[in-house]
């Protein structure tokens, strides 16, 4: 889960930064797969990988604390997902789309029960 959050909040600040967000999931994924390749865990780029397309959510809709949650998420996804769907294109991507929808409405419900009108929660 923490290469999952680890991908999603880099990726998500560097967007927030000046990057466009390609480039910076692109950035995300080099240093996840260089970091993966030293410390020899060939699950960890994939992670990382995944946790990058959660934090190309747009700056406009997206928070820290969603981004958090939903790099959380797919990590956990992943881990549960290793032998559903291997060897077709497109894991990763679904992956970060279901955590960070999932996030994204979980948050909306919360602030009409709470009634909170603030973009933070």
């Amino acid at each position: 889960m923490a290469g999952g959050v680890a991908g999603a909040i880099t990726t998500f600040l560097l967007q927030r930064y000046g990057f466009s967000a390609v480039v910076a999931s692109c950035v995300v994924g080099l240093t996840g797969a260089l970091l993966g390749h030293y410390l020899k865990s060939p699950h960890l780029p994939l992670i990382i990988f995944a946790g990058s397309f959660v934090g190309m959510t747009s700056a406009a809709i997206g928070t820290i604390p969603m981004i958090i949650l939903s790099g959380a998420l797919s990590g956990l996804i992943f881990k549960f997902s290793l032998n559903i769907f291997a060897g077709f294109g497109g894991r990763l991507g679904t992956i970060a789309f279901i955590s960070t929808v999932t996030f994204f409405y979980i948050i909306i419900i919360v602030k009409k029960i709470m009634k909170i009108k603030t973009k933070y929660w």
